[in-house]
């Protein structure tokens, strides 16, 4: 149990997971209902789950250096418990997997992911060190699984799976101004990055995040203007992703810029992105 522990944590499985939902989430919404458990279904949750295991794998296994030097010891990679070779090796035969999946179920999903892995390649090489560059394409994952699910039911593109996209988007974006901010230290000495934070100072990115989590806000009204129903499960779900996003904003600026706090906000974001699939899945339903 030790070695898959370690492998969900070089991983990190709950973004896997909260990609596999949000597809589910794009199908549903096309279809009015829980989609049924076809193959061609069941390849469209596996895809961005091995892309994502690909992605960070290959993330790990570039950052050794950077996360030693930011005391990331629950790193697999850092504390020795996977050697960076696995991960290497498990980032290839995922991405590669995840690309093969995809080409059974349609062109345009397999184009998709088919861009998408090559842009992680992109992004962990080099992508993440540029200003806000890499921060748009974690928050394109973020936003794509709503696109993807519609594509895998049909090749038109609904406008609510659209604005599903452009609110995981900005959530995604946000949320990974503040890992930069959280990262800068060992960007600086491992990488000579030059992200966001870098470039204009943690708390104008805090700042610049903070605006991206409050338009968040802002549109999380716009599917229930647009065949998303307000249900007795969907509206405390959805009520209480919102409460989560403000706190973690309150965190941002008022608990100050330590890197633990920072930690504790993009968790806090995480657990909202969670539980507001849950409503926004059970809106759809």
């Amino acid at each position: 149990m030790g070695f898959f522990r370690e492998v969900y944590k070089l991983t990190r499985f709950e973004h896997a997971i909260m990609l596999a939902i949000a597809v589910l989430v794009g199908e549903t919404i096309l279809l009015g209902r829980l989609p049924d458990l076809t193959i061609p279904i069941l390849l469209s949750l596996i895809v961005p789950m091995l892309s994502e295991i690909g992605s960070f794998s290959l993330n790990d296994y570039l950052d050794i250096e950077t996360d030693r030097i930011n005391r990331k010891t629950n790193r697999p990679l850092v504390n020795r418990t996977l050697s960076p070779g696995f991960a290497l090796w498990l980032s290839i035969i995922a991405l590669g997997a995840s690309t093969i999946a995809a080409y059974f179920i349609n062109f345009n999903v397999f184009a998709i992911a088919l861009a998408f892995n090559i842009t992680a390649v992109a992004y962990n090489w080099k992508l993440k060190d540029l200003p806000l560059l890499g921060n748009i394409y974690i928050g394109m994952t973020m936003g794509i699984p709503f696109i993807f699910g519609n594509f895998v039911i049909s090749s038109e593109l609904s406008t609510l799976a659209l604005i599903l996209a452009g609110l995981g988007f900005f959530s995604g974006l946000a949320r990974e101004i503040v890992k930069s901010a959280e990262d800068m230290e060992g960007d600086i000495a491992a990488r000579s990055s030059k992200t966001l934070p870098i470039i204009i100072g943690k708390q104008r990115s805090l700042l610049v995040a903070s605006l991206f989590y409050a338009l968040f806000l802002v549109l999380a009204v716009l599917p229930f203007m647009h065949g998303l129903k307000l249900t007795i499960i969907s509206a405390p779900l959805v009520a209480l992703a919102g409460l989560l996003i403000i706190y973690t904003i309150f965190i941002l600026h008022v608990q100050g810029d330590p890197v633990a706090s920072l930690k504790n906000a993009r968790k806090l974001s995480l657990l909202a992105l969670f539980i507001g699939l849950a409503g926004l899945l059970a809106g759809a339903i």
